[in-house]
């Protein structure tokens, strides 16, 4: 971690080494369309005063680079949630000591138990946001139902399908390994990781890994199984904006955020395991779930429809007077949850 801030400035001079490029563009493309060859001459002429800035910046980012080279401070833990969620994939393969490998966070404060509950953020999150604004779910369920907490943090830039191959073979070592024997699983996914949640089981049954036996619930809040209208509309606007020679640089910069938001348009195709419940809670800002207004707005980030996707076996249920953000700290959400894995404890228990 000792090279986070030099690598993020480095990463901050080279975003901005792009925006020069791209206004760059633009000055071009709006000068030869409006003037023609005096606007290609003026292109010509300002084309040094765009290289000297080029050139200031490089020279910023080396002197950034050294200055905190002894530095031990870090990223606050929002912003990296942010960054990777953005662009996660380029900062894998480009900045990688900015990108977050998935790992788990596992109270201390409590003896384990053989009920674990697994906490998947989702997009531009990190494990703490499931504690940072509200009460934690996974504490609360330790003193109600008696399970273990386990939060899942993960780059959430990169493909749905990577983080949930990692979390499929991450979720074996833990059953295999835990200090007491593990007779119930569950997995509690936000968003974008409740489609990590389930892709995990997907790939666990593909490697038939032995964590399936323990799994009793997939619980995904808000998850956009059937895909979020936000990122198809994104897909759209780079698509409009790339119609114009003016726009077209920036089309290039929305086509660059990262493949696990593009994931985000049509979901992601996964397999269920048959012995474990798959729950699905949607959201939606209207009162009455089932009004027109409800169906249509959700949660004003993803829909009901696909939230709850009827084409999957799953348990369903909708809180009304929700936004998206909500349902990571909420107490109908919260009395949802104790009864699920309340009952499924029982079961495995009996």
């Amino acid at each position: 971690m000792a090279d986070e801030l030099r690598t993020a400035a480095r990463l901050a001079f080279d975003a901005l080494t792009g925006v020069v490029g791209i206004v760059q563009d633009m000055h071009r493309a709006i000068a030869r369309n409006g003037l023609g060859p005096v606007g290609d001459l003026q292109s010509a002429m300002a084309a040094p005063i765009y290289g000297m800035v080029r050139v200031g910046l490089a020279a910023g980012s080396v002197v950034a680079e050294t200055a905190l080279r002894n530095s031990a401070q870090v990223l606050p833990d929002k912003v990296t949630g942010v960054l990777n969620g953005a662009i996660g994939d380029r900062l894998a393969s480009h900045y990688p000591a900015l990108a977050t490998p998935l790992r788990l966070h596992v109270s201390e404060e409590r003896p384990p138990t053989g009920h674990l509950v697994v906490f998947v953020h989702g997009l531009v999150h990190t494990e703490q946001h499931w504690w940072q604004d509200g009460p934690d779910y996974g504490q609360r369920l330790a003193d109600d139902v008696g399970a273990t907490p386990l939060y899942v943090r993960y780059n959430s830039g990169q493909r749905v399908t990577t983080n949930g191959a990692r979390l499929a073979v991450l979720l074996d070592e833990v059953v295999a390994g835990w200090p007491v024997p593990v007779r119930d699983l569950s997995l509690v996914g936000y968003s974008m990781g409740g489609l990590v949640a389930r892709r995990a089981v997907h790939e666990a049954i593909e490697a038939r890994l032995r964590w399936l036996d323990v799994l009793r619930n997939v619980i995904c809040l808000g998850s956009p199984h059937l895909g979020s209208p936000v990122e198809r509309g994104a897909a759209v606007a780079a698509l409009v904006l790339n119609g114009f020679s003016a726009s077209a640089p920036l089309a290039r910069l929305v086509a660059g955020r990262s493949a696990g938001i593009k994931d985000m348009a049509r979901g992601v195709p996964c397999t269920a395991a048959p012995q474990a419940r798959q729950r699905f809670l949607a959201a939606t800002v209207a009162a009455d779930p089932t009004s027109v207004g409800g169906r249509i707005l959700g949660d004003l980030l993803v829909s009901t429809a696909s939230a709850t996707d009827r084409s999957q076996a799953a348990d369903r249920d909708v809180v009304g007077g929700l936004t998206h953000p909500a349902l990571l700290h909420h107490p109908e959400v919260y009395a949802r949850l104790v009864t699920w894995l309340s009952s499924s404890a029982d079961t495995a228990s009996g």
